[in-house]
Order: structure tokens, then C-alpha cells, then sequence
């Protein structure tokens, strides 16, 4: 986790059978695990789907106790191969038949001025998405089954599996134990499976290679933005899905997408377009596979709407409507409040169509440098973590599970790839790519507005949870608040009606008030009182209450 130009980073293959149901809170070994028995790799498994002919889905069964230590719970380790050449072939097929089915788009519009004389389509190029996914350790036939992502843009969903909700946690390695991870009780996986995805291509064990291997020189990546993401994220999911009875002995209960982060821009775009694709499923039964049955998004201290939030950064820093106190000196507030109808103007050009594209590109790359360097600066000035103010620089666990995922036993037992990870393609894992952010700044992805997704959620009977830890600055509770309530849906105006009312979690002697939260209908805003950008991690028991009740009664926690 690093500071960077844009803020730091914005932030199921399972048994057929299963023994006597399992309470929310699982049971299960507290004991340090070390990884260091010597593991042959494991063997692979190949998947693949007639409608999507670019797309191979290979991945191994890692052994139970590098990770989930839970008894007969088993995990998936591997990668989405998706293969350009064929994948253009398909789009241009598509095009002619007039239906546009499952082809993600190789080049939004407001990429063109990025790949200025460039090829659209370098020939040869193969992308590898990389997951592990996790069968629930309660009921994995009928359980949901849900994905999560981090973000930054660049920033690996391994954070989230092994500092925050995962089966276990990457501990300290200093030692003789040296890297090892230690069962997590509270993993949201104690009644749901879990997919973590490394996406777009160049995060974590992500990346790109040449069909050829004798060519020379570095694969080229095509994504730039959180919408062309958001297409290949929905061809995983389907192919996904498509495999699901082989793995489970059935499609998935529901399914959901979760998420923190800049996952405040990649949760709701990636569910858009799986409802789209999910019409065109049901539209074309000839395809073979039926939708996602998609029930919901969980977007944790999000970036989603810019208008908002740039503009929070200076209410949660000067105006103490937290309760917390001001966090800079007057003179500092003051200037920043002097610049914030800049910022907005940027942020309005930068989401305004013109010429037949849905952005202004350099509206949007000049936005978020201005309001970023204006508005969020002087916080990370201070030295005080933008995730947490009571934290001081980076977290140490950063580094932990880093040099766990880095560990040649580790990467034997996940099947992992050589080469190619990395922003120096040599197969190191690193928790962000400063590559994949750059190519995000180039476009100015971070202004763009993501709220008209949420709308069409909304309105297509998908519920939202918008969760924030209070303590969080970078994408803090009052933008996040401020946007639930301006959101144009059908529901606004009871949305708005609605009190703010405490939620509850035990505590060792007496319930004591989690946080607050609003709903209406399929929209709810929760706060999670005490919690850091990283919820899970800062109030693990909380959260998987939030999570269960979410998922399970279809309803905020009470």
C-alpha cells in the first residue's frame, strides 16, 4: 500500500457433498501455519466454453493447509487465459451478425488519444487473469458464491484475502518460521465461496504474454479504463459460471460482488455489464449457458462518484462534521475550500459527452491531477495513513503477505506462472503496479463518474450495500453519504426520508452500536464505527456480521 498520484490506491470448484451445517462464526485451527513442506506443483485443469472461444479458464488445487486450514474445505488457484487474436476475431463476427454477444470491446472511445499511432491490436498477444477462489466452509452447493476485488487501480485482491476477510492471514515472517499464514475465524467464507481476481492485466499475478515465445520484448497491455475492465471481468464471471456444476454440482445459489477501494468503480461497471450479458443469455439460449443469477454488490469505502468525494476530502479534513476534530490548520482549510469549484468544473467537463465520446479525456486526466494535488495532498502531507487517521504511514502487513505470495514453495502449490507478473515481467508479485496506475492516469479514469451504474442496478432489483469505516479518509463516509443521497433512482426521495438508525454487534458483556445505516428498498448506506478503510481487518467480527446479513436475511444488519 503506497501513496501515489491518485491517492494511495483507492483503494469455485467444490464438493458435491458436505457434513452437518456450520454456525456463521466457524470453528476452526488458531494455530500459525509455516508453508515450508516441500509440494510438487499440482496438476492443472482446463475449462473452456464454445461461446467463448478467446477465453480458457486452468487452474490447480492448491493443498488445504497453505491457506484454508478448515477440515475438507478445498480452494482453486489459476488463471483466465483470454487469447486477443481470437477475441478480435469474435468481436468482428459479432459486429456482422448484429449481436455483439460476449465480445468485449478491444478499445473504448476515449482510448483512442492513449494509442495514437499504435495498432489497435498487437497479433499474438495472450492475457492471464489471475484468481484463487475459495469453496464456502459451511454449504458450498448452496451457499452464494462471491467475488471481490481491490483496488487502486493496480492494487492485488490479495490484500483483501490475506490481511482482511480471506481464510487466512499472512503473518510476520521474521523469524525462524519465515512466511506463513494463520486461520482467519471471521473470513467471509465461513458461509459463502470466494473468488479473488487480480485484474486488469499487469496487477498482482496478472499479466500479459506473446503466443510466441521466441518473440522479444514485453506484451502490450489494452486496458486503460475501469468500463474495458469491466468487460473482461464479466467474460470471467461467465466462463465461470458456465463451469460451476462441474465443480460444485451446480450453478450458484446467488452471487455477488464485493469490493473496496477504487472497487467503488469496478463493482458496479463489472455488474452492469453482467446484466447486460445476462439478458443476452437469456436472449440467446442457442449459446448453451444460462445468466449469473446476480443478487447484489458490497462496495466498501468507495470511489464512485468524484463530483462528491473530491470535495469531502476537504469537509472530513476542516469542517469536524465527523465529530472527530479538524485535522489542518485554518489558513491550509481555507485555501483548499477556495479551490474546491475548480475541481468541480474539471470534474463536470470531464463527465460531459462531447463529439461522440462519453468523456473528455483530458478533462479527466486534468481534473484528477488538480483535485488531487489541491484537495487530498496536504492529508497525506502529514504523514498520517489516508486509510486511517489514527494510523501513522504504511501497514506493515503490506510487506507479509507480499513476501508469502512471493515464496517459491507458495507459487509451486498455486500453480503460478514463471514469469510475466510484474511490473518488470520477472513473475514477482507486488501488492500495486505503478504500470497499470499509470496506464489509468493516462485516461483520467479516477474523475470519471461511476454512480449512472448504481442507478441501473437499482433499477434492474440488484441491491447496493455502501459500507465505510468512519476512520478512513481517502474515500470517507461523508462523500460516500453525501452521493447515496443525491443518486437520481427511483427510490430517491424515500431514500432521503429515511433516518439514520444504529446497527448492533455483540460484544463480550452487551450490544454495543456498531455504526449507523440508511435503506430503502435495494439501497442501503452503513457506516462501521472505529474501522479504517479496510473494514474487515480494523473490525473483523463486525463485518462479518454486516456480511452475513447482507447476504443471507437480504437486509442491513440490525
Amino acid at each position: 500500500m503506497r501513496l501515489t498520484s491518485f491517492a494511495v490506491w483507492l483503494s469455485a470448484g467444490l464438493t458435491l457433498s458436505r457434513a452437518a451445517q456450520l454456525p456463521f462464526l466457524a470453528e476452526g485451527p488458531s494455530e500459525s501455519h509455516d508453508y515450508t513442506n516441500n509440494v510438487d506443483r499440482p496438476s492443472t485443469f482446463t475449462f473452456s466454453h464454445p461461446s467463448f472461444p478467446a477465453h480458457t479458464l486452468r487452474f490447480v488445487e492448491p493443498p488445504g493447509d497453505i491457506c484454508e486450514r478448515h477440515k475438507g474445505t478445498r480452494s482453486w488457484s489459476g488463471y483466465l487465459d483470454v487469447n486477443l487474436d481470437e477475441l478480435w476475431k469474435k468481436e468482428q463476427q459479432d459486429a456482422q451478425n448484429g449481436n455483439g454477444v460476449y465480445a468485449p470491446r478491444l478499445m473504448e472511445r476515449d482510448e483512442e488519444e492513449v494509442y495514437a499511432n499504435k495498432e489497435k491490436h498487437p497479433e499474438g498477444v495472450i492475457e492471464h487473469f489471475y484468481f484463487w477462489a475459495f469453496e464456502s466452509r459451511n454449504d458450498p452447493k448452496e451457499d452464494p458464491t462471491v467475488l471481490w476485488l481491490n483496488g487502486g487501480p493496480g492494487c492485488s485482491s490479495g490484500c483483501g484475502m490475506l490481511m482482511e476477510l480471506g481464510p487466512c492471514n499472512a503473518q510476520n515472517y521474521n523469524g525462524t518460521k519465515g512466511p506463513h499464514t494463520k486461520y482467519n475465524p471471521h473470513s467471509w467464507n465461513n458461509n459463502a465461496s470466494l473468488i479473488f481476481l487480480d485484474q486488469p492485466v499487469g496487477t498482482g499475478f496478472s499479466y500479459a504474454s506473446w503466443s510466441d515465445p521466441k518473440k522479444e520484448g514485453k506484451a502490450p497491455s489494452r486496458i486503460y479504463t475501469a468500463r474495458e475492465a469491466a468487460r473482461d471481468a464479466s467474460a470471467f464471471l461467465q466462463l465461470w459460471g458456465s463451469h460451476a456444476k462441474e465443480l460444485i454440482g451446480q450453478a450458484p445459489s446467488s452471487f455477488h460482488i464485493a469490493g473496496e477501494s477504487y472497487a467503488g468503480r469496478w463493482a458496479p461497471l463489472i455488474a452492469s455489464q453482467l446484466i447486460e450479458d445476462n439478458k443476452k443469455a437469456i436472449a440467446h439460449p442457442d449459446l448453451g449457458f444460462k445468466p449469473l443469477p446476480l443478487a447484489s454488490v458490497l462496495i466498501g469505502n468507495g470511489f464512485t462518484s468524484p463530483k462528491h468525494q473530491f470535495q469531502a476530502y476537504v469537509e472530513y479534513s476542516c469542517a469536524n462534521t465527523t465529530g472527530f476534530g479538524t485535522f489542518l490548520p485554518k489558513e491550509q482549510c481555507k485555501t483548499m475550500w477556495g479551490r474546491v469549484p475548480t475541481c468541480l468544473a474539471l470534474t463536470e467537463k470531464c463527465n460531459t459527452p462531447t463529439e461522440g465520446k462519453p468523456h473528455d479525456t483530458l478533462a479527466c486526466k486534468t481534473a484528477l491531477d488538480f483535485c488531487e494535488t489541491a484537495l487530498q495532498a496536504p492529508w497525506t502531507d502529514t504523514g498520517m495513513s489516508p486509510y486511517d487517521y489514527e494510523h501513522m504511514g504504511d501497514y506493515e502487513e503490506d510487506d507479509w503477505f507480499a513476501t508469502f505470495l512471493n515464496a517459491t514453495k507458495t507459487k509451486k502449490a498455486l500453480g503460478i506462472d514463471k514469469s510475466g507478473a510484474g511490473d518488470k515481467h520477472d513473475g514477482s508479485y507486488a501488492s500495486c503496479s505503478d504500470k497499470v496506475f499509470s496506464r489509468f492516469s493516462k485516461t483520467g479514469d479516477g474523475a470519471k463518474d461511476s454512480t449512472w451504474a448504481v442507478k441501473d442496478l437499482l433499477e434492474n432489483d440488484i441491491r447496493v450495500l455502501l459500507y465505510a469505516g468512519e476512520r478512513d479518509f481517502i474515500c470517507n463516509y461523508l462523500g460516500i453519504q453525501a452521493w447515496s443521497l443525491d443518486l437520481q433512482w427511483s427510490g430517491r426521495d424515500e431514500f432521503r426520508k429515511q433516518e439514520l438508525v444504529p446497527w448492533y454487534h455483540p460484544a463480550p458483556k452487551q450490544e454495543e452500536v456498531a455504526g449507523v445505516q440508511r435503506t430503502y428498498g435495494n439501497l442501503t448506506f452503513l457506516t462501521i464505527r472505529e474501522s479504517s478503510h479496510f473494514v474487515p481487518y480494523s473490525q473483523p467480527e463486525a463485518s462479518l456480521k454486516m456480511f452475513n446479513s447482507w447476504i443471507h436475511d437480504k437486509s442491513p444488519p440490525q
